[in-house]
Formats: structure tokens, sequence, C-alpha cells
């Protein structure tokens, strides 16, 4: 069936020209009459031609499909009728023929997952369907659309919400250890930390766990996932089990021997970096120094603290991501080695999704500065603003060598070494090398590098020589005893005076020796000495034992000899002995200028002394006799 309708068209150009137009409707199901045609379930086509009339041209337009504005379909009423760990019984009533479709999400997901099926569905008929596959004890919002004979969908109806149930705890707990010492020495801390269950993974939820220690039979209900028992020496058997609405879990053992421990170091340079709006992930850094089996990062939401996640990796990985972390959450990440069960000391740094971590270093200044060291130090606090730091530095600027040095939470001070001396440096804080603060200072005056190397070699020096003249004084002192010399004495000094005036006489008189009423016969000793006079340069002031006796070897031999005297006899003796030296002192001075006898059996010493004069020493019999000579008597 088509109408027409006629019309002129409007002017194109500088010419009026007429156009005739018709427009044809076609509908898909049979007309009866042409009022039917535009009823309100009509679906048609428009098809326009228009024709020249001077040309007699036709164009035809291309078919254009075209129905009556429709109602939509009332959104159906849903709602829950059951619900177990993992599905919901969700129902529906339609009011209308047509097909259905279904969407869920939980309700701290914002992505709806949608039922590819679609249900068939009679006017005033109740639907029921199972959704499966889901978290236990988890909040879930469902709706449903429906469309009738029109084909238009009808907007989705209310969200309704249900719940599933807990689940049982289905897996073990991952229990770790730390035993230390106390100030008591029977008393150990021992500390416990086990892995919570992880719903999201099917694990199911736990409310609480119960600890056991045997021996004792210490039970304990604990909401946490850590433990501080206060034990003494020996072995211990530690039980952990969790609990639900739903059951109670496997049971994890534990053997613990207090002597056998060996807790592995903390980590250390802890760090938590974040890429949103990216991604949704948290990305974790540390350092160990020493080798463990893995190493454990948990994150504990600061809204929900009796629940964390339990991320394990090897004991040789230095950084971990945490992914679908909420951005809305503060989160508390806590990072600690394992070896043997044995966990070693945690260390945790507060961070969120949008800002990364949640502290910042503040307060530079100079510690300490020599002449190539400057030692820094910082402090720690919560962030202050919203600005994300991906890294903290402290760089040292002033000579070529620029010097930087990463900062972590862990350390608050560090020393530049091998500066030059005398230089004037900046120290700057920087966050993402961002200048945030800064110090100037500068290194101390060098005395120079070679000044201690000088003056130590100086000092051994001298004291080497004061240490020689002390031992050298001490071993005389000591192994020499002092000698006198001539020279330090009057007597000495006027002896050796070569311009005194000549004695002639005779130093002793054997007359005033003589005892003429005590003896009858007298013995007349004469001493014979020859031998050259030492020279001047032989005297020694510092005269020694060495040099004494060296002299004793010098000495003249003495001829002693004894005889019956009578006075006749002992006065011409006398006077031969004069003539004697007499003569000796023309030809070459007196041999002896002086002799000295030390008797009592001391010895003999001799000292040559200044003098011309020279004269037989004559002695008693008595007299010599009480000396170191030996008196010898002629028969």
């Amino acid at each position: 069936t088509q109408a027409d309708s006629g019309g002129h068209g409007s002017s194109f150009g500088h010419l009026q020209r007429s156009f005739v137009w018709l427009l044809f409707f076609i509908r898909r199901n049979k007309v009866i009459s042409c009022q039917g045609i535009f009823n309100p379930l009509a679906v048609f086509s428009v098809t326009a031609r228009i024709k020249n009339p001077l040309t007699g041209t036709e164009i035809w337009s291309r078919p254009q499909t075209v129905s009556h504005p429709k109602e939509k379909p009332f959104p159906p009423v849903v709602t829950v009728l059951a619900s177990t760990h993992d599905s919901l019984v969700v129902s529906w009533k339609s009011n209308t023929y047509g097909n259905c479709q279904l969407r869920h999400r939980p309700s701290r997901t914002p992505a709806w997952t949608q039922v590819p099926d679609f249900f068939s569905i009679h006017s005033g008929q109740n639907l029921n369907f199972s959704i499966t596959g889901l978290s236990p004890f988890t909040e879930y919002r469902c709706a449903v659309a429906c469309r009738g004979d029109s084909g238009i969908w009808s907007d989705w109806s209310s969200d309704v919400r249900g719940k599933t149930l807990d689940k049982e705890p289905s897996r073990l707990a991952e229990v770790c250890y730390r035993v230390e010492e106390t100030t008591s020495r029977e008393a150990l801390r021992l500390h416990l930390v086990w892995k919570a269950a992880n719903p999201q993974k099917g694990e199911g939820r736990v409310l609480w766990y119960e600890l056991s220690v045997e021996p004792g039979g210490k039970t304990r209900n604990i909401t946490e996932t850590t433990a501080l028992l206060v034990v003494k020496e020996g072995n211990y058997s530690v039980s952990v089990r969790g609990f639900n609405t739903a059951c109670s879990g496997p049971t994890t053992h534990v053997q613990i021997d207090t002597q056998r421990r060996s807790n592995p170091p903390s980590v250390r340079n802890l760090w938590v970096i974040s890429c949103y709006p990216e991604n949704r992930t948290l990305q974790v850094e540390w350092e160990i120094s020493a080798a463990v089996s893995h190493v454990i990062v948990q994150l504990r939401s600061d809204a929900s603290p009796s629940t964390s996640r339990w991320l394990r990796v090897h004991g040789s990985t230095t950084s971990a991501g945490l992914p679908d972390v909420e951005a809305d959450e503060s989160y508390q990440v806590t990072v600690f080695p394992v070896q043997n069960q044995q966990c070693g000391p945690a260390r945790s740094l507060s961070a969120s999704l949008p800002h990364g971590a949640l502290i910042e270093a503040v307060g530079l200044k100079v510690l300490r500065v020599t002449e190539a060291e400057v030692t820094i130090k910082w402090a720690w606090q919560p962030k202050s603003g919203p600005i994300r730091v991906s890294r903290y530095m402290a760089a040292l600027r002033g000579d070529p060598h620029s010097r930087a040095w990463r900062l972590f939470p862990d350390e608050n001070q560090h020393t530049f070494v091998n500066l030059t001396p005398d230089t004037e440096y900046t120290v700057l804080l920087l966050a993402d090398s961002r200048p945030v603060s800064y110090v100037a200072v500068k290194t101390d005056l060098s005395q120079g590098p070679g000044a201690v190397a000088i003056a130590t070699p100086l000092l051994l020096a001298v004291a080497l020589l004061i240490l020689s003249v002390l031992s050298r004084t001490v071993f005389r002192s000591l192994c020499f005893p002092p000698v006198s010399s001539p020279r330090g004495s009057t007597a000495g000094l006027w002896l050796m005076n070569s311009d005194r005036q000549m004695f002639t006489g005779s130093i002793l008189d054997t007359a005033d020796f003589q005892v003429t009423e005590a003896l009858a016969e007298k013995t007349l000793f004469s001493v014979d000495l020859s031998v050259h006079r030492p020279s001047e340069e032989a005297l020694d002031e510092d005269f020694s034992p060495a040099a004494v006796s060296s002299r004793h070897d010098q000495l003249p031999a003495l001829s002693l000899f004894a005889a019956q005297i009578t006075d006749e006899t002992a006065e011409h003796l006398h006077q031969r002995e004069y003539d004697l030296c007499r003569s000796q002192e023309d030809e070459e001075g007196c041999p002896f200028r002086e002799l000295l006898l030390d008797g009592f059996c001391g010895g003999l010493m001799t000292e040559t002394l200044g003098g011309q004069s020279c004269s037989p020493l004559m002695c008693e019999t008595e007299y010599l006799s009480n000396s170191c000579f030996q008196v010898e008597t002629e028969d």
C-alpha cells in the first residue's frame, strides 16, 4: 500500500522550478485499511520520490524504518530467597511476555558481572535463578531487566542485597616463631606469627584463633594473627586452629626447642612506591643481609586490622607487588624474613595507594665536620601533605665530584667521606630530585697530607736520642764508677803547670823513717823507676777504669831490694841515687814527677803530674811491711 502526496518544492538558483514528490509507506504486516497504517504497534518504512516536471527525471531516497513511540515495560521486582557460602538464589516476577537478564556484583566492587543467558518468561510468572561461584561471607547486589514483544528493555530493577554464608576454614595456618632473651635468665619471650585465611580465595573467614601450648595446657582465644608468650628453656608444642560461624578449621602443630634458635636478621631499607592511578598496586622494596628461605609481606588495613593479606616470596627477592589495593584506605605494610620456621624481627611502614609511603624526611642538619668528612642528620615524621614521593635522597655538591645517598626510615644519619679540605659544600635534601631543604658547610683546613708522616719520624728520633742518652748515663753510672781527674783539683792543676818553680829537694828522707832505737840494723829499700814521661794529650779528663788498667801495664818494674845498711853505706847509696836522677834530668827529664803508692793492698795507681825534680823513695822496713810491697832481706 502506498500513499501519495504532492507539493511544490522550493526554488534553487535564479530559476524557479516546480517539483513533484511522493512518499511511499510500506508496512511489514498486512494492511486491512489505510487508517490502520498508523496504529501504535505498526512498523513501516518510508521512501521518498522526487520528480522534475521539466526534465522528467526522478530521484528515489533510501528506505527509512519508522515506528510509533513505544512505552518501556515496568522493571520486575527482585528478591533473594536463599544463600550458601558460595551462592545466592534470586527470584523475580515479570508483567509481560519476553526475555529477562540478570547481573550481580560485590557491594565493595563497582564492576557488574552479567549472566550470559537470557531467561524466557510469561506475564505474571515467577522465575528463580541460583548465582554460583561467589565468595564466602560476602555481600552482593543483584538486578534484573526484561523486554516484551516490542523489543524494548525495561530499566534495571532496584538492587537487591544478599550475603553469602561463612565457609569453614580450609587452610592450615602457616606459623613461624622467634625466641628472645629477657633480663631474667630463666624467662624467654616467644613470638608467634601466622598467616590469616583469605576469604577471597575460598579459604574461609576466620573470626578467632585457638592457641594451645604444651606442656602447661595453656589455651587462649586470639583475634589477631600474632601472640607473645613468656616461657622457660625447653621443648614446646604449639597448636593453632581457626574458627568462624560455620565450623573450625584444621589445626597446625609446631615443635619449638628454645635452645636451638637462629633468628634471622630483620630486613633493611624498607620503602613503598605507588603507581596510582595507572594501577592499584603498592610496590614494596627492601634489602636483607642474610640468606633466608622466604620473606613474608603482610598488608593490613587500618580500617579493619583483623583482616590482612599475606604474600610469600623467595628469600632472594627484594621487592613485591601488592595488587587490588583500595584507594580510599591506608595500610600497614609489614615485612619479615623466615628461615626454618623461625622468623626475624618485622619492619612496618604506613602507606596508601594515592600517596605511597606515608612518611617524610625533615630536619636536615650537619652533625660533624672534619677536613675530609661531613656527617649529616635528619628525622622522619608522618607525611604532612598529599605529596607522593618515590624516594628521598641526600646530595653533597661543591667539588667536581657530586655525591648522593638514598635515605630510608631505618637510618637517620650519614657521613660523606674523602672530601677536599677547606672547601665549601652544600648538602641538599631531595624528594624525587626536587630540593626540599639545604645546608651550607665548609670542611676544616688541612695541616698538609704529610704533616703526620713528617712529625712521626721526628718524634721517634727525639725519643730514641733521649733514651740513648739516659741509658748511656745509667749504664756508665752503674758499670763504670767515676775516676777522679787531675784537672778537677787545685793540686793537680798546679802539678800539671809547666811554669812552676823546680823543686830540687827530696820528697822523703830516709833518715826520717829510721828508728835507731828499735832496730839495730837498718834496712834500706830502693825503688828503681825507669819509664818515660807520658804526654799531656794522653791525659783524659773523663778517666775510665779501662784507661787505668792500660796504664797499669805501662808502669815501670819496681826493683825492690834490701840489704843490711850501715850509716856509711846509706849515705853513699843516697848520693848515688841523687846523682843518677840529676843526670837523667839533664838528658830527658825526670821519668816520674810523683809516685803515689796506695797501700793497704789496694793496688798500685800512678798518675803523671807536673814537676822537674825526682828523688828515690826510701822506706823503713816497718813502714813497707804494712804496704803492698814485699820486703826482701839479704842474708
